[in-house]
């Protein structure tokens, strides 16, 4: 029999949550709090989620425990080239301008970082725009970032193996030209793109996570902060806008704006997209 969730549960595990993670569970949303933690509550076999919140929060392994909590959240639902009128800005009009600018400045790398990748798909679709766009030479290092909060979604990226349904609105040309089919029904990115990438793990409440990484050029962070409530929103933009470089590029997700959160980063917009920019003034 499932034990419900009582008030004083509900509390414990939407702070901690909140506090640790980011991570909003509103009252609106207790019953898939509840639906989210019930098979870590019916692994370990506890008959409360009571339990279930002393054992993540004191247990001596407590960090591990959490590793196999997390997976159970977040949703890591996605596919390649999701929401293309941003990717199709990326490619037109985001890169040819990073191109010049950095040509200009003689320095030859590129650094993108896709934040919340889940398993991958963000991330290799960021790498294969670059590649397809044909405008940085063999002499350009071209640097791309995953980072996420579950180790599962982290390993299941590296490995790079993919079911048709991460195809669902991609090119079948381009998924012919990077892809090859396995025999379990599996389809393997290949290793030219796969070695664009790397990942870590990182959360994004936290507010040391970029002091891992150097300035970036363009950061794709969609679909992660409807996960987050106004506090943490505003410093997750707050730590995008320090974390690229002068003229850098931020993608959120389509369903999400910044429009309700101060932040020094600029709405630039397009048909079909809005993205933002951090200004060129130095201190802004």
């Amino acid at each position: 029999m499932r034990p419900p969730m009582t008030d004083v549960e509900y509390r414990r595990f939407s702070d901690w949550l909140a506090e640790e993670y980011g991570l909003v569970f509103g009252p609106e949303k207790r019953d898939i709090l509840r639906s989210r933690l019930e098979p870590r509550r019916s692994e370990l076999g506890f008959d409360t989620f009571e339990q279930l919140f002393f054992h993540v929060k004191y247990h001596p392994e407590r960090d591990s425990e959490r590793d196999k909590l997390i997976p159970h959240l977040t949703n890591n639902e996605s596919y390649f080239f999701r929401e293309r009128e941003q990717l199709a800005a990326f490619g037109s009009e985001v890169l040819p301008g990073l191109r010049d600018r950095l040509a200009a400045q003689k320095r030859h790398e590129v650094r993108v970082l896709s934040a919340g990748c889940a398993a991958g798909e963000e991330a290799y679709s960021l790498a294969i725009a670059v590649h397809e766009s044909n405008l940085f030479p063999a002499d350009w290092k071209v640097r791309l970032t995953g980072i996420d909060l579950d180790p599962e979604a982290l390993e299941r990226a590296r490995a790079g193996r993919y079911t048709q349904n991460a195809f669902r609105r991609l090119d079948p040309s381009i998924k012919a030209k990077y892809f090859t089919s396995q025999d379990d029904g599996m389809w393997e990115l290949n290793d030219r793109i796969r070695q664009m990438v790397t990942f870590q793990r990182a959360n994004l409440a936290d507010r040391t996570w970029p002091a891992s990484l150097r300035r970036l050029d363009v950061i794709f962070c969609r679909n992660v902060l409807i996960y987050f409530g106004e506090a943490t929103t505003r410093q997750v933009a707050e730590a995008f806008h320090d974390a690229l470089v002068p003229g850098g590029y931020l993608f959120l997700g389509h369903s999400e704006s910044l429009s309700r959160v101060p932040t020094r980063l600029e709405a630039v917009r397009r048909p079909g997209t809005v993205f933002y920019r951090r200004p060129e003034k130095t201190g802004e």
